[in-house]
């Protein structure tokens, strides 16, 4: 069974509140339509509609980046912080967005977490 909409807040919420952590989001990857989003920055619908355009130019080149493996995540390094685009999920496509403090956060069990959403939505969680 498929989780709530309510149930998907609750996990993205979790996880935002997690060490070193700014923001989440659950965002649609073709559209970048935002499905929930929790922190500080969750009222910053610009940065995660931004964030999941990223994602889709890394897609559209993902051939001139074959010698480096599969394409898993996007993470774009700024001044005050980092952004780490997963994809969770494949029906429909979404993408978990974080932001969060460069060395504050353990980034890969941030991304095995943010994997759980996603079964969630596909009713495996």
């Amino acid at each position: 069974m498929r989780a709530s909409k309510d149930e998907l807040s609750q996990a993205v919420d979790t996880l935002a509140q997690r060490p070193g952590i700014r923001g989440c989001a659950l965002v649609e990857a073709g559209s970048g339509m935002v499905w929930t989003a929790h922190g500080e920055l969750a009222a910053q619908a610009s940065l995660w509609e931004a964030a999941s355009d990223h994602w889709r130019l890394h897609r559209r080149h993902a051939a001139h980046f074959g010698c480096l493996g599969d394409f898993i995540a996007v993470a774009l390094y700024h001044a005050d912080g980092l952004i780490a685009v997963f994809r969770c999920a494949a029906d429909p496509e979404l993408l978990f967005i974080a932001v969060g403090q460069h060395r504050a956060v353990d980034w890969p069990t941030l991304q095995r977490m943010g994997m759980r959403i996603g079964e969630l939505v596909a009713g495996r969680g």
